[in-house]
């Protein structure tokens, strides 16, 4: 028992020394409270159609399956030429632990074919992630981005020319980002 407690203790010191590692990256911060009621400040975006109903998907998902995790959802904001982009600056709790990141681009599940549609960031390559996920397909065409999100500067993506004739019309909202979280001290 006392080897299961310092266990713990040992992967809770390991998190917080993560946490502020990430925090003084300045690509991350570690202070959000994860507080339920907060008081929103008034020049808030309202999120997409298709951000709110992803999130009311995904969190349906999560209840039946009484998993413990904190999901964000965050819309893009125009960029360069074509990019869609989101802030560097990540919001997280200190007790947290970065699980999974991934861009949802949401298309029209009723044109052609979208399972070779890729996007570009930075010159690279993204292909889209076809595993399991909790995020319900019904949210869109999902690129993991997880281990894109430590770089410094803004997240940015783009749809390539080609990429664009495939899509046709089919774009239903601009991108948006989904984080999920875990706590640490899950004991």
């Amino acid at each position: 028992m006392v080897y299961l407690s310092s266990f713990w203790l040992q992967w809770g010191m390991v998190c917080s020394v993560f946490a502020s590692m990430f925090a003084q990256d300045s690509s991350w911060d570690c202070t959000d409270t994860d507080d339920i009621l907060r008081d929103v400040p008034a020049d808030v975006n309202m999120p997409s159609q298709c951000t709110l109903d992803c999130t009311a998907r995904t969190y349906r998902a999560i209840l039946k399956l009484h998993n413990r995790l904190t999901i964000r959802f965050k819309d893009s904001h125009a960029g360069d030429t074509d990019e869609f982009c989101w802030s560097s600056k990540i919001q997280c709790s200190p007790d947290q632990r970065l699980q999974s990141a991934f861009i949802l681009l949401p298309v029209d599940s009723s044109g052609a074919n979208r399972e070779t549609l890729i996007l570009e960031m930075n010159g690279a390559t993204l292909h889209q992630h076809l595993d399991v996920s909790l995020l319900p397909p019904e949210c869109g065409l999902r690129f993991e981005v997880t281990d894109r999100l430590a770089a410094k500067g803004p997240l940015c993506v783009k749809i390539p020319a080609q990429e664009q004739g495939t899509l046709g019309s089919g774009l239903v909202c601009p991108p948006f980002l989904v984080t999920t979280w875990e706590k640490c001290n899950q004991g």
